[in-house]
């Protein structure tokens, strides 16, 4: 048995489909479907139940897949160890699902002290969580290798453009936003689930009438008019311009969090960072 080979195994594992393993690693597909029936060979079963165009991981296979993924996870955590040994560097694999602003200002300054580490950020979860170092979200994750640290804790505003009649209130119930349009992020994000939970505690669904994975996008369609939406007060400071007002309308906090993988070797690179990371949340929670 070969490393790639079992990469190409487990990449194939987990998708099911040859072709897309071989687009992972920039290979022809025959390089993939070659490779596996070289490793059924070795072991002499099949690993994989093919029928038609479908792929399915059988009982075999799932075996293999289990302890084979678990051995590379301590390989990669063995090469981690021996780097930490030296100078901070490597990689670090983040998942930020939410506040991304601040994400981003840590890993400027951190890039400007340790510049041999290399990022790889994913704002959406391509499958599973376990492949990352640290995870940012406002979900509650049921883990238990995962270990949580609050990042900062938003009060929900409600961000309504100048021009809409309700602007001229200051004081606006939750009540008043029965016939109003709502734009919200993505359905599997916090801020949608909290929108829903806030109007259904009134007795009523909101409108939504956009829905956007792409805070940047959300905000200019909030900026356009074509709706109201409730904000986090700190995370999204300073992100609208003066043709949009905030009402405190509710008393709802969202609690957002970094999570470390503690399941994988925590490299001296991804603590340092969490650190810097948790000063910036600071600092916007105070400015």
């Amino acid at each position: 048995m070969e490393l790639l080979q079992l990469r190409y195994f487990c990449s194939a594992a987990e998708t099911e489909n040859f072709s897309e393993t071989a687009r992972n690693y920039n290979v022809p597909t025959s390089n993939i479907s070659q490779s596996i029936h070289r490793l059924e060979d070795e072991l002499g079963t099949t690993l994989f139940d093919r029928s038609a165009n479908k792929l399915f991981l059988n009982e075999q296979g799932s075996i293999l897949y289990n302890n084979v993924k678990t051995a590379l996870m301590l390989i990669y955590d063995a090469k981690i160890k021996l780097c930490d040994n030296q100078k901070i560097s490597g990689t670090i694999k983040i998942l930020a699902e939410t506040n991304r602003r601040i994400v981003t200002k840590a890993v400027e300054r951190f890039q400007q002290s340790y510049s041999d580490v290399v990022f790889f950020i994913n704002h959406t979860v391509e499958d599973s969580t376990d492949k990352y170092d640290l995870i940012v979200s406002d979900r509650i994750l049921e883990q238990k290798f995962f270990s949580k640290h609050l990042l900062i804790v938003d009060k929900l505003l409600l961000a309504i453009k100048k021009d809409n009649p309700l602007a001229r209130n200051k004081n606006i119930s939750v009540k008043a936003l029965e016939n109003e349009k709502f734009i919200t992020l993505g359905n599997k994000s916090g801020l949608y689930k909290l929108t829903n939970e806030i109007c259904h505690c009134e007795g009523f669904a909101p409108n939504i009438v956009i829905q956007s994975d792409d805070p940047d996008c959300a905000r200019k369609y909030i900026e356009m008019g074509l709706g109201v939406s409730f904000v986090p007060s700190l995370s999204w400071k300073g992100t609208f311009s003066q043709n949009v007002e905030y009402r405190d309308v509710c008393d709802v906090k969202r609690h957002t969090f970094a999570y470390l993988n503690t399941q994988k070797y925590i490299s001296k690179a991804t603590r340092a960072f969490l650190d810097l990371l948790l000063d910036v949340a600071k600092e916007y929670s105070q400015e």
